[in-house]
Parts: C-alpha cells; structure tokens; sequence
C-alpha cells in the first residue's frame, strides 16, 4: 500500500493538537513523505490514529487534502472529461495506492471492494477513502450537490452530523456490508469545466508507466501470477507446482514472496478475485462456467469466496445484509 494517505492525516492529527510524531515515528514513518508498505502497518497507523485523536479523524483528514497528495492518479482523473471517467481511471490505476482493494464503476455507484484482510481495516481509513472520492468529486465538478447516498460498512457513530456535512448528503447508511458512494442522476456524466484530453492521455501514459514500476518490484509476485493464472482451471493451484513451473524450489518461493510483502494463498486469491469480478459483468458466461475456470471443486465455493470479497453475491445489485 502506498503511503499517500499520511500527509492529510498527519496535518488532521496536527489541527486535532496531537503531535503525528507520536503515532507515526512508532512505524519509522515520521520523516517518510513517500513509500510503499506492508497492508499491515497502515492498518496499525489508523488505528493508533483513531485512538489518539477525537472520532472522525479519516474525514477530518479527507478534508486536509491538498492538490497532488493523491499524486499521478490524481492529476489525470483531474483531466478528465466527466465524472465518471475521472472516477474509471481512479479504478484502473488504484494499484499505484493499494494493490490489494479494487474500485467499481457500476450506474450511478462507485464501489470499494475490500478483499480479504482489509475487509478489516479500521474505519477510519475506509471514511477517509469514501471522503476523499466525495471531496475529488465536489472540486472537479464545482458543485456541492453530487451524492445521493453514502453506504458505510461499519457501525455507525452516536451523532452522523459530520458524516453528512463530509459527504454532503443527509443519507449516510452504516452496517451495510459495502463502502459505495451513490452520485445523483447525470452527476458522473456532466462535463467537467477543467477537463483537457491532451493532457489526461499525457498522464494516462505516466500512470501506465508507474504501474509497470511496481510490477517490475514485484517481480516474483508477477511471475507467480502468470503460472497460477494458467493453472486455475486445473484447480487451486498448489505451491509446490508454481515452484516447479518457475524452477525455484517451494522453500524459495515462500521467501520470496514474503520479502514482497504477500504470500502464496494472498495472490491466488487476488487473481481469483479480479478475474471474477471481470468475469461475472459478462452476462454470457454462467456462475459455473467462471467457478470451474477459477478453479472452484463446485459453484457453492465460488459463491462463499465471491461474498466473502465483495460482501454481496456474484451479480446482486445490492450488497448483502451484515
């Protein structure tokens, strides 16, 4: 994960009269403008936030931001034509701030999946990812009515007043199961005032760029990711046998996967993941069809892993009840 989030959250913490020092030194992160980290250690950063400071501190510091915290995937949804392709070219670069979460671009819905472990993440940091969409959209479009419905997955707090004054609608909806921004009818398809097509494709290029940065860092994750792919409609994919294919032994493997900062079970997973979340908006295929490709024993695992990723079934509308 990127650590794009700490400069707003450090100037929140400051307006809140805590020290950042205090929480982030703890994560040899107090003079670190910029880096990638373990999902781990940005989980603790937030959650040692949330308790030093007073509630709210991930809208608080979605109000902080300043133009190029978000840094190249910023810029070029800044460029864009509309809303909504501001809001898909934040979903196709989303790697270059978090590899292991995905964003949906569905209707009038903007999605945040959240796989895995950081279906855990303190709240805080999910309020901060929703605000900071919610903040991107009222200065591109330069209108503060854009957002019909906030969709929160976790409980709510004793007073929403901030919440609905963040997200600038009176509909904030906790315990959902999902995070989701809903816009207004035409809201992501108006045109923005400041857009520059030369310009967007320009740091569409710079981004494309960067992504295969990461991936040349990752470089055994990448090529485990290439064996597993071809393997899956054999099945889960066993270690063993991706070590075999890249001529390392399981051992080194485990070890190199580890100093990425993932493991074996994480990406097979995570391919399975984005690969289904493709698969299932493609009306032509059936539920078994992508279960067997994925590499399910049956239709019934594919169904448990899709809920357990997205929190809803493969091609519900709505995310399923807590």
């Amino acid at each position: 994960m990127a650590t794009y989030f700490l400069r707003p959250l450090r100037r929140a913490l400051d307006a809140h009269g805590c020290e950042p020092s205090s929480v982030l030194a703890l994560f040899g992160l107090a003079d670190q403008p910029a880096a990638r980290i373990p999902f781990e250690t940005a989980a603790a950063i937030w959650a040692s936030a949330a308790a030093l400071a007073k509630p709210g501190i991930g809208l608080h510091a979605a109000r902080m931001l300043v133009p190029g915290d978000y840094g190249a995937l910023e810029f070029a949804a800044r460029s864009s034509p509309t809303l909504r392709a501001a809001l898909e070219r934040n979903a196709r670069y989303h790697r270059l701030l978090n590899d292991r979460s995905e964003v949906l671009v569905q209707g009038r819905c903007v999605r945040y999946v959240r796989p895995g472990m950081e279906a855990s993440m303190p709240a805080p940091y999910v309020e901060f990812v929703l605000a900071s969409w919610a903040r991107m959209a009222r200065d591109l479009a330069e209108r503060s009515s854009l957002i019909e419905r906030v969709f929160l997955p976790h409980g709510p707090p004793p007073d929403d007043t901030l919440h609905r004054e963040v997200f600038g609608c009176e509909e904030v909806r906790f315990g959902r199961g999902e995070a989701e921004l809903h816009f207004a009818e035409g809201a992501l398809d108006a045109p923005l005032p400041r857009a520059d097509g030369a310009l967007a494709s320009v740091l569409d290029r710079h981004a494309e760029a960067l992504l295969e940065e990461i991936a040349r860092g990752a470089r055994w994750t990448s090529r485990a990711l290439t064996h597993i792919e071809r393997r899956l409609a054999d099945g889960t994919p066993r270690l063993e046998d991706v070590a075999q294919d890249l001529g390392i032994s399981p051992r080194m493997l485990r070890r190199r996967l580890e100093e990425e900062n993932t493991t074996f079970a994480r990406v097979v997973d995570d391919i399975r993941r984005r690969l289904a979340l493709k698969m299932t908006a493609d009306a032509t295929l059936s539920l078994g069809e992508i279960a067997f490709f994925l590499g399910f024993s049956e239709p019934s695992a594919f169904h448990r892993a899709f809920r357990r990723w997205t929190g809803r079934t493969p091609r519900s509308e709505e995310p399923s009840p807590p």
